[in-house]
């Protein structure tokens, strides 16, 4: 009896790539993007205070909303002009993503060192009205 040759002829492993390209651009594009919003928050210069003490910014907190405002009271977010209903709804989604990530949201603000507590103050008690209890404040520490 005859063994078929099909059988005893292995055919080489082939492994498909493709799959694993996609990812790392995918990959790539995502960093890309992820440090072009890490840079544009900062894009508004702003004197901030001084302080002689301070902690170094966690530039890995993903649930993190930064708000700058400036000596006239002018709010930005990510380098762009706000109001302060764009601001409060944008806190708004913050809280809600955190919470479905089960994850502490956190409001980081900028502010103009020569700049009056008022607005500081309203965004501070809204973000305290959505339940949002880390509020950390952008020094320059001496």
């Amino acid at each position: 009896m005859r063994l078929p040759t099909h059988l005893s002829q292995r055919t080489p492993l082939r492994f498909n790539i493709t799959p694993l390209i996609d990812v790392v651009f995918l990959l790539i594009i995502f960093f890309l993007v992820a440090s072009h919003f890490v840079r544009s928050e900062q894009a508004e210069a702003v004197a901030l205070p001084t302080a002689t003490a301070g902690e170094a910014d966690d530039q890995q907190a993903l649930h993190r909303l930064t708000v700058t405002i400036n000596k006239d009271g002018s709010l930005f977010i990510a380098g762009e002009p706000a109001d302060e209903a764009s601001v409060q709804q944008r806190i708004k989604d913050l809280h809600a993503a955190a919470v479905a990530a089960n994850i502490e949201p956190e409001l980081r603000l900028r502010l103009h060192r020569e700049g009056r507590y008022g607005q500081t103050r309203k965004l501070i008690e809204f973000a305290a009205s959505q339940d949002i209890r880390s509020v950390k404040f952008a020094v320059d520490v001496q």
